[in-house]
């Protein structure tokens, strides 16, 4: 009787948790599903079931743009931030002599809110007033003031860098503590066998810690794929579109166009993306947990 009662008990404190899910994300997700297969004119629904949102979609020249530029940030930036995070998390990790302070300041530009992060790079990367474009120019290797958000060949890769050098920090105390739980009996073994530092990474911190660095690279591209504030407010998607994702179009059509068909229509595709990530990252882990059981 009393583990019949424990068990309701627990089934009554996870429900105000599933009814927030219900109400904040099953709906809205619903609504979603419902406006992109209906046709709007004139602002107005005019009939369910179609998939003219959808054709209106790939039938539109800056939808490629809009994929390429999203595969640039995603990818891209997920790449460079666990390679980034694996070197400094290595760094951290094997550098016994890093001040406590010092680890926390690495976590600063995690901490910052993204509004603040994203207007302190729009003005340093301005084209006139910029300190990064005067720094460029006072060094030699420019002749006239720089801007990087302006130029449309450059601003999706410094855009990947500004995503990279907000979420890398967290990425990098993630890798530090997995490297940490090595034992140190297997690098005083291979030391004894002769092996150097590139042979002990190699061999021993990367196997030991091949989940945790497939797990931060899944949960690194879903922080990716989810951010907006960042491109939004220091670039708007231009210039010329040029700098256009999924995200940030999807804003634009939906609320400055009130296209909401297309716009919706965006969004399931940007879910589906979504929830294949989060299905890989689910098997990784189901993944580990077998072998970890089996082991």
């Amino acid at each position: 009787m009393r583990r019949l009662s424990d068990r309701w008990l627990a089934y009554a404190m996870v429900l105000p948790v599933v009814a927030a899910v219900l109400a904040f994300v099953v709906g809205p997700t619903y609504d979603v599903f419902s406006l992109s297969f209906t046709r709007f004119v004139m602002g107005q629904e005019r009939g369910f079931g179609t998939l003219v949102n959808f054709r209106a979609l790939f039938a539109d020249p800056l939808f490629t743009l809009v994929l390429v530029n999203t595969a640039i940030w995603i990818l891209g930036g997920t790449l460079f931030c666990v390679l980034l995070g694996l070197g400094v998390g290595a760094y951290l990790a094997r550098d016994g002599r890093m001040p406590t302070a010092l680890r926390a300041i690495i976590l600063l530009p995690w901490i910052l809110p993204d509004v603040v992060t994203a207007m302190a790079w729009k003005w340093m990367l301005h084209g006139q007033v910029g300190i990064i474009g005067q720094t460029i120019q006072a060094a030699g290797l420019s002749d006239q003031p720089i801007s990087l958000l302006g130029d449309p060949d450059l601003v999706m890769w410094v855009l990947v860098a500004v995503v990279v050098w907000r979420k890398m920090p967290l990425v990098a105390l993630i890798l530090c503590a997995a490297i940490r739980s090595v034992p140190q009996e297997h690098f005083e073994a291979a030391r004894l066998d002769g092996a150097n530092g590139w042979e002990q990474f190699r061999y021993i911190v990367l196997p030991h810690i091949a989940f945790s660095l497939t797990a931060v690279s899944v949960i690194s591209m879903i922080w990716i794929t989810a951010e907006f504030t960042l491109p939004w407010v220091m670039t708007g998607g231009g210039p010329a579109n040029a700098s256009q994702i999924l995200s940030t179009y999807i804003y634009q059509q939906s609320f400055q166009f009130f296209n909401w068909g297309v716009g919706s229509a965006m969004s399931v595709i940007n879910l589906v993306m979504l929830l294949g990530i989060v299905s890989l990252y689910l098997y990784v882990v189901r993944r580990s947990w077998r072998s970890g059981a089996s082991a």
